[in-house]
């Protein structure tokens, strides 16, 4: 039988970010808009965009790398709160006589122009319809109005942490992310909020090998305040992607903390060594 096979763009996918849209902006609620920025894919066939949120002078984007997005003009809700869009997930369709076959998945999700958060996942059909004042009604009859459906970061923690061992747990977090940037995620539920699940998340992923996508969640934590271990988190997976010169101002804020507590003797013998490759003083 063929297997299918998902494939991050990290790995497969060479993606060139035109300077120019796709289209116009989709300009909703207070004036944050969706850009579909046009991307060139090494894959033949693959004709879609990019979706990037901008709001209050920051831009996200709304899905993980490997996934494009189409819209249409008639999916804003009138009060502009809303958006609908189509985002396609690509992949290749191993066969078993070797050779591959370009496949995608369609879904319909239901964005907040408020926040960037995808609130919902549905069917791609779902996307065929009208708005009969706020509330969205497929053709099929089904209506939404738009809430929070997106799984709440304890939630995720609870499932991931009965995984074992750590890099089927970090997986488990990535794909239960089901396709969305890590920025959306923390929109819909913010860092303020979920401090502590946020760290934990980012350590299970960053003990399975994946650092980048921890750092997202670090960062997260990081623009609600500094705190200690968070310091020490962020430096050992900056370190393990050879950003040695910005884990060494980690680490030094983490020993400086420490040491500020009366906890230099609980100083990780890792932290004085790296700092001392990198020339500092112990």
């Amino acid at each position: 039988m063929a297997s299918l096979k998902w494939v991050l763009m990290i790995s497969c996918l060479l993606t060139v970010t035109s300077a120019l849209a796709k289209d116009p902006p989709i300009v909703g609620i207070d004036g944050h808009t969706v850009t579909l920025r046009a991307t060139k894919w090494t894959m033949p066939g693959v004709d879609s965009a990019a979706a990037w949120f901008t709001a209050n002078g920051k831009t996200f984007p709304l899905f993980s790398a490997d996934v494009g997005a189409d819209e249409h003009p008639d999916w804003l809700s009138p009060d502009k709160k809303t958006l609908l869009l189509d985002p396609v997930i690509f992949g290749m369709l191993s066969l078993e006589n070797g050779e591959e076959k370009l496949e995608s998945q369609q879904h319909c999700v239901v964005i907040s122009m408020e926040t960037g958060c995808v609130l919902a996942d549905r069917w791609a059909t779902f996307c065929v319809g009208q708005w009969k004042g706020n509330q969205w009604v497929s053709e099929d009859g089904d209506v939404l109005t738009p809430t929070l459906e997106t799984t709440s970061p304890k939630d995720l923690l609870k499932y991931a942490s009965s995984i074992e061992p750590a890099q089927s747990r970090a997986e488990s977090i990535e794909s239960s992310l089901n396709f969305l940037s890590p920025e959306s995620y923390m929109a819909c539920h913010p860092p303020a909020q979920n401090v502590r699940v946020y760290n934990d998340l980012g350590s299970y992923l960053a003990e399975g090998g994946r650092d980048e996508l921890a750092l997202k969640f670090y960062r997260g934590v990081e623009s609600v305040g500094k705190r200690t271990v968070l310091m020490l988190n962020i430096a050992d997976s900056l370190w393990r992607l050879d950003r040695k010169g910005e884990a060494q101002r980690y680490y030094s804020q983490y020993r400086d903390a420490m040491s500020a507590d009366g906890k230099a003797q609980k100083i990780p013998q890792r932290v004085v060594e790296r700092s001392a490759i990198q020339g500092m003083k112990n």
